[in-house]
């Protein structure tokens, strides 16, 4: 059967729409596959914020970051909008001395601060005893803005954009993919499943084991005054007790950044319940909510009312990483473990060589 498109990217989240931008150069037709409508609020990459930074205690992912900076840059100077705020990034606890160390290997400038020097140039608490790693290139990204800025870029290019467009299964032929959709069905040369956490049961089609772990994540939303202006947290001095309030993975760090128009975004990363994506009416994790509530009001000089509070998911693997792989005409792109919006271009580009090697 001759193939319709060259490529097919399934699934239109920050990953999928950054994947087609980076194919908008490829000589042949790619087509992005949306179940739902861009932007919805069912999976992983809707809302107001995400932290950006290069702080990690890891230096692959410290240069991963370096070079996912450089690549929002330029989609800042072709889009002519600011997609990332760069108020710098806060780390503390144990886990920050590990990401200095990082920092210093890949040449990144940053400053470890005492708390009363943290304090003056912040509305924050710290302990006396306390220290925060600084880095002045981190801050959050508008992740509706980058996410829409991804996507004109792609149409522009020439990508065809299709939402409501559920891709019900895959089947391998001899030299393409067959996708099936709901009227009727769609072939191409290769496939790229960014699908989030909807890809294992789609790549179990095509026998590719993703060993992912889809989880419903609470994000709390506080009022708290010039939040737009403080650098994102990450905290991994204090965490909740396991059964405190109710809570059932007490998660690895608690963090919060500026969402801009409501206030500060906070959660307890990595602290939600396994979950399948198509469960709806899912509702926040009270103790989840009230911890992190109670986290927020000891580290920041004022916090007012409760916003409101959201879920979103995670599709995580066993040690965090990201997967992109190549199995033979399918492309493999996920999961971004809680962390992933960040690197979005370079994740992009790599699926989209991986791409068309498969697609030859």
């Amino acid at each position: 059967m001759a193939p319709d498109v060259d490529i097919a990217v399934v699934g239109g989240g920050i990953v999928g729409a950054a994947t087609a931008r980076a194919l908008g150069a490829h000589a042949g037709p790619v087509v992005l596959l949306e179940q739902f409508t861009l932007g919805h609020e069912r999976g992983s990459s809707h809302g107001s914020s995400r932290i950006f930074r290069l702080n990690y205690p890891d230096e692959r992912y410290v240069r991963m970051a370096q070079a996912a900076d450089l690549a929002w840059r330029e989609l800042e100077h072709e889009r002519g909008v600011t997609l990332v705020e760069r108020l710098g990034a806060l780390d503390l606890g144990p886990v920050a001395s590990e990401t200095g160390r990082a920092l210093a290997a890949c040449g990144v400038q940053y400053a470890t601060l005492s708390a009363p020097e943290v304090e003056e140039r912040w509305p924050l608490h710290l302990e006396p005893e306390e220290t925060a790693v600084y880095q002045a290139d981190g801050g959050f990204s508008h992740a509706e803005r980058s996410h829409g800025a991804l996507v004109d870029s792609a149409r522009e290019a020439g990508v065809e954009v299709r939402e409501s467009t559920p891709v019900l299964g895959l089947s391998l032929g001899r030299r393409s993919v067959e996708l099936q959709l709901e009227r009727g069905t769609l072939v191409a040369r290769a496939v790229v499943v960014t699908a989030g956490a909807w890809a294992s049961e789609l790549l179990e089609q095509v026998d590719v084991d993703l060993p992912v772990v889809p989880t419903r994540e609470t994000v709390v939303y506080l009022d708290v005054p010039g939040a737009e202006t403080i650098p994102p947290v990450i905290d991994y001095a204090r965490l909740p007790a396991k059964r405190d309030g109710g809570i059932t993975r007490v998660g690895q760090a608690a963090y919060a950044l500026p969402a801009p128009g409501i206030g500060l975004k906070a959660g307890l990363h990595h602290s939600g319940p396994v979950a399948h994506p198509d469960e709806v009416g899912a509702v926040p994790e009270d103790g989840v909510r009230d911890w992190v509530s109670g986290w927020a009001t000891s580290r920041y000089a004022e916090v007012g009312e409760l916003r409101r509070v959201e879920t979103c998911l995670y599709t995580s693997t066993a040690d965090e990483s990201f997967v992109l792989e190549r199995h033979g005409r399918v492309v493999v792109g996920s999961a971004c473990s809680g962390h992933g919006f960040k690197f979005a271009p370079v994740v992009g580009r790599t699926l989209a060589a991986l791409a068309r090697e498969a697609a030859q």
